[in-house]
């Protein structure tokens, strides 16, 4: 079980977020699709847990929508971005709708006439005022500031944009995210903390960046993260304590060795991963098994996992 902290109880939320998400945002679904329709390339844009949700929607978009995808770099006053086109329609994502940068970008796109679709979990923010149109995380107010629930209703959200979800197939992934929060993830926990977290399936990188970041946020930890491709082409010579999130069929996988832990859908894995037969729905699945680990670490390290560690939820850059 995953436990009692304020971390564990937003993890817990989230079957029963999901189940609900794409039937509330039925109607601005269909109309983010067909302001999609009309783009040549779709651009997302978000800071770091928004920022990882928009590369896997860019990847969902391309594979499951045949819509040219791409993440713009986190924005800033000393950051070039391109110039917003009419034809390239903005995703912004961000869980408070308040972020200063964002609000910047999303007027740019404005004046120049670029349709914005906001991902956002905070209704009558600022960004849903300025939106085209808003899809709502509908995720409830996040108990701490790593968050869990927000980010897994993006993905979702940002995958339903691209290609409707059918109501089995949602229930499917209701019920894999539930046996997820249920695992007994002990085998994933070794004498040494990960030093790194790899991943591979569907939008490898993104996910293995999703679940470094929540054991630094929730553990205090540094850790680098990699898909499992990536890993092998240099990173694997540090030998540090891995977390590896892997698929079964992936030839890969077995080449990575040292003080690994392995976390997949097959027997012979550490930590079993439940599975929903749709590879873009695994990977939701698997940024839940690696936020119920990152709250296992903070146990066995004796640190809270609700400290905010200096972090906020609304970060002030500009």
């Amino acid at each position: 079980m995953i436990g009692s902290s304020q971390a564990a109880l937003d993890i817990s939320d989230q079957p029963d977020v999901l189940a609900a998400v794409c039937a509330r945002n039925e109607e601005g679904l269909a109309e983010a699709r067909r302001i999609l329709e009309g783009g040549r390339t779709v651009r997302l844009v978000g800071f770091g847990s928004s920022r990882h949700a928009a590369g896997y929607g860019a990847l969902a978009l391309e594979m499951r929508a045949g819509l040219p995808a791409v993440v713009l770099p986190a924005p800033g006053q000393a950051v070039e971005l391109p110039e917003p086109k009419p034809d390239q329609p903005l995703i912004v994502l961000s869980q408070s709708g308040r972020t200063p940068a964002l609000l910047t970008v999303t007027q740019r796109a404005l004046q120049a006439e670029v349709p914005v679709i906001a991902v956002t979990n905070q209704a009558a923010s600022p960004l849903e005022q300025m939106a085209t149109v808003t899809l709502d995380c509908h995720a409830g107010a996040e108990r701490v500031v790593a968050a869990t629930k927000s980010v897994t209703a993006q993905c979702l959200l940002l995958r339903a944009l691209a290609r409707p979800i059918p109501p089995d197939e949602i229930d499917t992934l209701v019920r894999a995210v539930g046996q997820a929060i249920d695992l007994d993830v002990c085998a994933a926990l070794t004498t040494d903390p990960p030093s790194v977290v790899v991943a591979g399936g569907f939008a490898a990188e993104w996910v293995a960046d999703e679940i470094a970041l929540k054991i630094t946020e929730i553990c205090g930890l540094t850790v680098a993260s990699e898909s499992v491709v990536d890993y092998l082409h240099g990173p694997s010579a540090s030998r540090a304590p891995l977390l590896a999130f892997l698929e079964a069929d992936d030839p890969n996988a077995g080449d990575l060795n040292g003080n690994v832990k392995r976390v997949g859908p097959a027997d012979a894995f550490d930590v079993v991963m439940p599975q929903t037969g749709d590879p873009s729905l695994d990977a939701i699945v698997r940024l839940v098994v690696g936020q119920h680990i990152a709250v296992a670490w903070a146990d066995v390290l004796g640190v809270d996992p609700d400290a905010p560690r200096g972090l906020r939820k609304v970060t002030g850059t500009r």
